[in-house]
């Protein structure tokens, strides 16, 4: 991506792109969705249209935000209808970015962090799964963070490989149960996640199944031979367990509660 930028007269110098905090980083970013690496038709169709106001992009500082700052950025894409919002934070785009950014965003309680396991069928699976969650101002519903980051433990539809940042993508509307089904999530809220977003399908009930198996088919090509349990919607960050003690270290993790094996699969 950043040597098509460059190609194109966007950036002067791959090294430019990768040093200097620019607004191309989020186009980089949509142009990085669009190429089908996410493995999910529906955020596939929608990023090709990234100009369109309903899916927002905000790039923040490197240093000097909090908490409050990034909840009043997703609180205030919420008050205007968002559909979605890609928050992107430069820095090494590393997993210990990936802790420091959680651990801030958690001294707030309007965010949690759960342990959302494994899928049963994956015992090997030796990392831990991690769920971060937006809790909407009202408290009626949450949100699932989808985390993009580059090191070894995140799924290959999550890596962006080589990016300087971590971003951070929410949907912060509630659920529409018409684009997808609604799940209580683990603050005991209904979620909502990105298969919530306006497919632009209207009434093509016909059209959206045959992209939700597309989609299915698409991940679990992309992923193989990774485990399948990194790569779930409720998942935002996979962590080795070093990673995990690290975070846990700083920050409240909800434990994980067994669950459905269709509430695990999600």
């Amino acid at each position: 991506m950043a040597e098509h930028a460059v190609l194109h007269g966007r950036a002067k110098c791959l090294e430019a792109i990768r040093k200097e905090p620019s607004p191309l980083w989020g186009d980089l970013l949509f142009e990085w969705f669009t190429q089908g690496q996410i493995g999910c038709i529906f955020a596939v169709a929608l990023a090709q249209n990234g100009e369109s106001p309903n899916w927002y992009n905000v790039l923040m500082e490197e240093t000097g935000w909090d908490a409050d700052t990034v909840t009043a950025v997703v609180d205030d894409a919420a008050n205007d209808g968002a559909d979605a919002i890609q928050i992107i934070f430069p820095g090494r785009g590393d997993v210990d970015q990936a802790i420091s950014i959680m651990a801030e965003l958690l001294k707030s309680d309007r965010w949690l962090c759960a342990d959302v396991w494994r899928l049963s069928e994956e015992p090997e699976c030796n990392s831990h799964q991690l769920g971060l969650r937006w809790i909407s101002p009202e408290k009626t519903y949450e949100s699932w963070v989808l985390g993009i980051g580059d090191f070894p433990e995140q799924p290959f539809t999550r890596r962006f490989s080589g990016a300087p940042f971590i971003a951070l993508v929410i949907r912060p509307t509630p659920p529409v149960e018409k684009r997808a089904p609604t799940k209580i999530g683990e603050s005991g809220l209904p979620a909502a996640h990105l298969a919530h977003l306006d497919d632009t399908l209207g009434g093509n009930q016909n059209l959206r199944d045959r992209w939700t198996e597309a989609t299915r088919t698409a991940k679990r090509h992309l992923i193989k031979p990774e485990p399948m349990s990194r790569a779930r919607a409720r998942v935002t960050f996979a962590l080795s367990a070093e990673a995990y003690s690290k975070l846990a270290a700083q920050a409240p993790v909800r434990p994980y509660v067994e669950a459905s094996e269709e509430a695990a699969s999600t």
